[in-house]
């Protein structure tokens, strides 16, 4: 390992809080994964494979990112196939509404929780990954190691293809073909992930020339929506007019054989980290700010848990012992609940005066960082005798990520209702909906924390819909 690489991970493990045991696990992981892998690393799979908590790879992933030794990519998965349609270094170029997926030749909506996967490549002097060397490592590299049916997908493409061909930049190449009536077929090119059907006609009723038909490839992808072609022996001629080398590979279509497939066993992805995941994570907003990108980013998310505080007695604080002891309250506050939101892999979304918005990928990531932070603000507020106290409101739903100029923030009713639910609560109350604490594991983490519940009705400004809402307070503290 060059003297830079080692100075280089030193630098993100110290930024990122990683343990000298930890650093020395994942140095020497990195180091043994073969240049296909290393070209497109899943932190979670990486992670479990080296011994370390899957939040603190992210982290370490992140910083190196910063200081360049991996790039940060975003991939669009197809969750049919699994495919990575597209990938690109920046949120702002994830497309927004849809992407397209030529193998399937289906639509698929974008979504952070499930079709935006992401990945780090790594690529040490001398160990450059030839994406054409070897077809198998080509497939793996363009689809996502987590799909549930990736294993039986890729055989599937195995057993069906009937011929392919590499074409260099410029470069033209024959693709000798045997058709047979009745079946369906189409090309496919990962590279530029674009695809045609061949259109299989009997050789009676093709119309025009006896010569063979030509297709071209572009970075827009092929020439053509389809092309027609003889039952039989037959050669497409296909000319690559990228600055790149592709492989073009003619499959054969069985959908009552990939609809058995994608209808078999488990549909849960394995470990992967999502753009979700990633957006909430803290060590990626404190790194990559957004006030460079898109001005008007829209991507969707499906249900993401939303949190803010208040803190109660502030206001009094501030006249009471003056401004720069109210202030140094506040900032220790803040302190202790970024600690509390980062350790249960959430971020810190903004601060409103001396009010937090934090966000989390699931529900009980953020009811056991409420659970933190009251036990944070009772080390900080340690020795006083005022009412100052930390109030806490929950809400998950689905929402949209914007720029807000400086970051990503969230936009959507379900925002609205996680703050109204807080205005709802009294100093030491963590509140939440019932689509939260309908999550049996979610009262049972309060109850072990030594919290008491009770519900309530109640109207929400803005909220044309009663909500109920869960009260939680420290039985110790009734």
């Amino acid at each position: 390992m060059s003297p830079l690489i080692s100075a280089t991970l030193e630098s993100a493990a110290a930024r990122s809080g990683c343990s000298a045991v930890e650093l020395n696990r994942f140095n020497q992981h990195l180091h043994t994964l073969p240049a296909s892998q290393a070209a497109r690393i899943n932190p979670y799979e990486f992670a479990d494979s080296a011994g370390i908590a899957r939040e603190q790879a992210v982290d370490l992933f992140v910083h190196c990112a910063k200081l360049g030794l991996f790039d940060l990519e975003w991939g669009m998965v197809c969750p049919l196939c699994g495919a990575v349609v597209r990938s690109v270094s920046k949120i702002d170029h994830v497309a927004e509404d849809t992407v397209h997926c030529c193998i399937c030749n289906k639509d698929a909506e974008t979504i952070l929780d499930d079709t935006i996967e992401v990945s780090f490549a790594y690529s040490p002097l001398g160990a450059a990954f030839d994406l054409h060397g070897d077809y198998d490592a080509y497939q793996d590299f363009f689809t996502s190691y987590s799909h549930p049916h990736g294993e039986q997908l890729r055989s599937y493409r195995e057993r069906y293809a009937i011929a392919d061909v590499k074409i260099e930049p410029d470069g033209q190449a024959n693709l000798p073909l045997i058709l047979k009536s009745g079946e369906v077929y189409r090309l496919l090119c990962l590279d530029t992930h674009s695809g045609a059907e061949i259109r299989v006609i009997e050789k009676d009723k093709l119309a025009g020339t006896s010569e063979a038909p030509r297709l071209s490839l572009s970075e827009a992808g092929f020439s053509e929506a389809a092309v027609d072609l003889p039952v039989g022996a037959s050669t497409l001629i296909l000319n690559n007019h990228t600055e790149q080398t592709v492989w073009i590979r003619a499959l054969r279509i069985d959908m009552d054989e990939i609809q058995a497939i994608l209808s078999s066993g488990s549909a849960q992805y394995g470990p992967r980290l999502t753009g979700k995941h990633l957006l909430n994570n803290q060590a990626f907003r404190d790194c990559f700010a957004l006030h460079e990108w898109a001005p008007d980013l829209k991507l969707k998310l499906r249900n993401l848990t939303l949190l803010f505080t208040d803190l109660k007695g502030s206001t009094a604080l501030y006249d009471r012992e003056g401004d720069l002891a109210a202030y140094r309250l506040v900032q220790d506050h803040f302190a202790a609940l970024k600690k509390a939101v980062s350790s249960n892999s959430g971020a810190v979304i903004k601060t409103m005066g001396d009010a937090v918005m934090a966000a989390f990928p699931s529900g009980e990531c953020g009811t056991a960082a409420a659970v933190a932070m009251m036990v944070a603000m009772q080390e900080v507020a340690k020795g006083r005798k005022d009412d100052v106290g930390l109030k806490v409101g929950l809400h998950a739903g689905p929402a949209l990520a914007i720029n807000s100029g400086s970051n990503v923030d969230y936009f959507g009713q379900t925002v609205n209702i996680a703050a109204r639910v807080q205005g709802l609560a009294d100093a030491g109350d963590i509140c939440m909906t019932g689509v939260l604490n309908d999550e049996e594991a979610i009262p049972a983490l309060l109850i072990r924390s030594g919290y008491e519940g009770h519900s309530e009705v109640a109207t929400l400004k803005g909220v044309s819909v009663a909500e109920r809402v869960y009260r939680y307070h420290s039985a110790q503290s009734s």
